[in-house]
Parts: structure tokens; sequence; C-alpha cells
């Protein structure tokens, strides 16, 4: 069967299994399926991902509710997933090679700009310093100090961009101010509005972007 997917949503596919994507077998099936999940919040970016996969899904975009035992709380998430597809078995074999996902440095040599930007809309974040200087970061937390060691050498061989690690058990990759900004010229023309937010500190919207509520 040929791949029905288009080259951008196969780019969607790479970048979102570096943040929350992942392919799973189901239950009887000989191949693969792709799993997105997000918060309700994220409905949109959710929806832009479906309309990549729209070829290939299987279900609606249904929600779940769970409790979760250390918080005492409920949690809402929404889902999709593709059919089972020999393309998904392919993924599963390259990202997960003895089960469990491994980030190597092959698989990050191959993320284009848009797979790159789809990574940051699922797992990368801002804020400013005790200096009130912007910064980002990339959440890695499940990552060994082996993969976020290439992630570091990724970033400086590929595009000249110095990436810290923060966090000992929750690690995240950081990026200084000058660095971020290295990041945002490459990832920036990809990033939905409704993820724009994750930008804020280095994106001023131009006046046709505002609110009447931003100019007033």
């Amino acid at each position: 069967m040929l791949n029905p997917l288009s080259k951008e949503a196969r780019e969607v596919i790479w970048g979102s299994l570096f943040g929350d994507g992942g392919v799973y077998y189901g239950t009887g099936n000989r191949h693969c399926c792709f799993k997105v999940s997000h918060s309700p919040k994220q409905i949109e970016y959710l929806k832009w991902k479906y309309q990549y996969l729209k070829p290939v899904v299987a279900s609606r975009i249904y929600s779940v509710t769970a409790w979760h035992k250390r918080n005492e709380k409920n949690y809402t998430t929404l889902h999709f997933t593709t059919g089972a597809l020999s393309f998904f078995t392919r993924l599963r074999k390259i990202f997960y090679p003895e089960g469990k996902k491994l980030l190597r440095r092959k698989l990050l040599n191959k993320l284009t700009p848009l797979g790159l930007a789809t990574w940051f809309m699922d797992d990368g974040t801002t804020g400013v310093n005790n200096r009130n200087y912007p910064q980002l970061f990339i959440n890695v937390c499940s990552c060994s100090p082996e993969e976020t060691s290439n992630m570091k050498d990724y970033f400086q061989e590929k595009f000249g961009i110095r990436v810290l690690v923060h966090g000992g058990k929750y690690p995240r990759l950081y990026f200084n101010k000058p660095n971020a900004v290295k990041l945002v010229e490459v990832i920036k023309p990809y990033i939905i509005p409704s993820m724009m937010y994750k930008l804020r500190y280095f994106y001023k919207p131009s006046l046709s972007e505002q609110s009447v509520e931003d100019i007033v």
C-alpha cells in the first residue's frame, strides 16, 4: 500500500515522536497505529495535526477523563488515533528499538524545520529569568543523559545553537536569549497561531493580529 500521507504530514509525525506522539500495537493488529494526545486547551493544535493525518485517521477526536492519584484531581485529555499501517510499524522499530522510545542522533538529523517546530509546540515553553531576560525550554523529562547530550550536539552542529540541560530528575533543554532567538528564526514560520504564546517573549504580533483589547 502506498503511503497516503503527504511529506509535511510525515514531518509532523516525526516531530511529534520527539514530543507527545507515540506509535503502538493495537490489540490483535499486525501493524501499529499513531496516537495523538493533548489537553483541551490545545484543541486547535490537535485539530491542526488531525488535518495532516486525516487520510489515515481511524477515530474522531475523543476525550478521556482520569483520576490523578498524586494530585487528587481529574484530568481530561483529547485524543485521536490513526489506523494500523505498516508505515507506523516501521516507525515503531526506528523509535522503539528495544520497546522503549530512544531518541538517537541519527533521528535528530532527520528533523525538518516543520518537525522541529512540532516538537517545540509539543514540549516547548518560554519564560524570563531573574534579570527579566527571555528564554526558551524544551522538556525532555523521559530522556537519558546520552539522549540529551545528543540533542546538545545536534543543535550546536546543525544551527550553531548552544544548549544547556537544566534539571536533574526532570531535565529540559535550556536556550538563553541569544540562542533562543536563533531557534525562533528556524521554527517561527511553522508555529500555528494558537501556539504562538510559547514564543510570547520573542514575538510581537503585527497590528492586524492584535485583538481590540490589545490595541485599546
